[in-house]
């Protein structure tokens, strides 16, 4: 089964374009690099866009913070993540 490389910030083979997606991820965003985003780094351009989706939501959805975390676990609850 293939498997999709978790990159690194810290790895000189990551490349630029990926690097710049992690550390600007943490840096203006979350504040720590999740295994997901390491992910999602191997297609930096989409991965953006789908950040950008998401704090979109998050800010500008008028829900409270509460809210939003009640939508989030509600979602992952009815999808049945175990997390």
């Amino acid at each position: 089964m293939a498997r999709i490389p978790a990159l690194s910030e810290d790895d000189p083979g990551t490349p630029t374009e990926a690097r710049d997606f992690l550390l600007n991820t943490r840096d203006n965003v979350t504040g720590e690099i999740f295994n997901s985003l390491r992910l999602m780094a191997n297609h930096p351009a989409q991965s953006r866009k789908l950040v950008e989706l998401v704090r979109s939501l998050r800010k500008e959805g008028g829900l409270t913070r509460p809210q939003t975390e009640l939508v989030w676990t509600t979602s992952a609850v009815v999808n049945g993540c175990h997390y």
